[in-house]
Formats: structure tokens, C-alpha cells, sequence
């Protein structure tokens, strides 16, 4: 045993031979430590334990949901509220994640018929990175759908509709849910490299353009005081949405001629 007071070295006995220091005071001392630690190694266990568990249950919560909006979309949409703020959260980001990834890996299908093979996850050398493909654009197209969302609430509330952000973020998220589903479609059928994601691509995203805000404004359509008619709210959603896909396009195309460029000059 080693005293904690003069670290000397002793065979055993209650005091140390060196200073007289009570050695059965730091035996109990080093129990109660050790005994400190595994207390609280079992308790970070049981909120690692907790939080896996509410994960899992989040998660599952979460899917059960999409399966209902997938069986009655406009149905789920129009019980839709506060509660479900969350949801329409992952969903979106789900969206803004998954349009670049479909453009990663139909860049990378080119980069494989030129022979550059690289497998599903590494890249051919003149390939720029997961991270300037997916992960930057994913910001702009997380900005365009929130901003489609702002549009659409605007359109709600000219209408003289009582409802908090939050509950028409419900309904926005929730009625996004099939669409985000084409997107992942058109993501498995790049990874499959076939030409027809991009088509399956153009429909999803004009598919949501054109159809979620009519949809979310006609749900409220009943609780509407008449200052707006929906046709022209409708309009008005469309005007700014388009004014933003102008301004974000040219943004997005800008970047993507910076990209295209750097790809040419690590091919040439």
C-alpha cells in the first residue's frame, strides 16, 4: 500500500513506517472513490440507455406517422399541428439532404462510365468531395423549402386564418412527407445509376412547388375570414416563390459552374 501522505511503500499494518499516517483512512478513501466511480459509470449506462431508448421510440413514432400521411396524405395533413413541429423538421432536413446526395452519386455514376471507378462510398480523384457536393448545397435547398414554408404561412395568415407558426409548419412538414419519398426514390435510382432519376427528380420537386401550398391553404379554407380569396393567395405564394427560386437558382448554378470547373481542371 502507498501512503498518500509521503508516498512511501509499505508491506501493511494500520499506520505508514515512514510518517505514522492512518493507512486504513485512504484503504476507506480509495474504497469510497472506487465505489464513487462505478456509482457513476452505472448511472451514465442508464441515461445512455434512456436516450438510445427515446431515440428509438422518437424514430418509430416518427415512421408510424409517415405511414399514415402515405395512406391518407391530405387527411393526416388537415389534423396536423404543433405536435407534429418536429416531425416536419426531420422531414425537411431529410429533403435538403437527400437532393444534393441524388446529385452525388449521378456524378459519381459519370465518373464510373469513364472509368474512374470508385466504389459506392470513396471517389475517383477528379471527384470532388461528399462534402462540397452534398453537404454545401444542402444549406440552399434547407433555405429554399423553409422559405416555401414562410411563403406558405404568409398565404395562410392574409387570409385572416388564426393559426400559430408552428401548427402550420405541422401541416406543412406533414403534407411533404410523399414528396420527400419521390426524392428518395429518385436518391435509390441514382445509386442504382440510371438515367431516369433525374426525371423522377424534376417531378418531385415541381410536384412541390406546385402542389403543397394550395394544399395547406385549402385546409384552412373553412376557418378563412374572406379578407384574400385563395385563388389569389395561392398566386401570391407562387409570385414569391418563384421571385426565391430566381435569386437561389442563379446562386446554385453560380456554384455549380465553380464545380464544374474545378472537376475540369483535375481531369485536364
Amino acid at each position: 500500500m502507498t501512503c498518500s501522505k509521503c508516498g512511501r511503500q509499505t508491506d501493511g499494518g494500520k499506520f505508514c513506517e515512514n510518517c505514522g499516517a492512518n493507512l486504513s483512512a485512504d484503504s476507506e478513501n480509495v474504497h469510497h472513490a472506487a465505489a464513487d466511480e462505478s456509482v457513476q459509470n452505472a448511472a451514465d449506462r442508464l441515461q445512455a440507455q434512456k436516450y438510445v431508448e427515446a431515440t428509438k421510440k422518437a424514430s418509430s413514432m416518427y415512421f408510424s406517422f409517415c405511414i399514415r400521411v402515405l395512406k391518407n396524405p391530405y387527411t393526416e395533413m388537415k389534423s396536423a399541428g404543433e405536435q407534429h413541429f418536429l416531425h416536419s423538421i426531420i422531414t425537411m432536413a431529410v429533403f435538403a439532404l437527400a437532393v444534393p446526395s441524388i446529385f452525388y452519386f449521378g456524378l459519381k455514376g459519370f465518373f464510373d462510365s469513364l472509368g474512374h471507378y470508385s466504389g459506392i462510398f470513396s471517389r475517383s480523384y477528379a471527384m470532388p468531395s461528399f462534402f462540397d457536393i452534398v453537404l454545401k448545397p444542402a444549406f440552399t435547398f434547407a433555405i429554399y423549402i423553409f422559405l416555401l414554408f414562410v411563403f406558405t404561412y404568409a398565404g395562410v395568415r392574409i387570409q385572416r386564418v388564426q393559426a400559430s407558426f408552428k401548427e402550420v409548419m405541422g401541416r406543412f412538414g406533414t403534407v411533404l412527407i410523399p414528396f420527400t419519398v419521390i426524392i428518395l426514390v429518385a436518391l435509390l435510382l441514382s445509386l442504382m445509376q440510371t438515367s431516369l432519376f433525374m426525371h423522377v427528380l424534376l417531378f418531385g420537386l415541381c410536384a412541390i412547388v406546385f402542389l403543397i401550398p394550395p394544399a395547406v391553404l385549402y385546409s384552412y379554407h373553412e376557418r378563412a375570414k374572406g379578407a384574400v380569396d385563395i385563388v389569389y393567395a395561392t398566386l401570391l405564394v407562387y409570385l414569391m416563390t418563384f421571385i426565391s427560386v430566381r435569386v437561389m437558382g442563379d446562386l446554385f448554378f453560380e456554384y455549380l459552374g465553380k464545380l464544374g470547373g474545378s472537376i475540369l481542371g483535375r481531369i485536364f
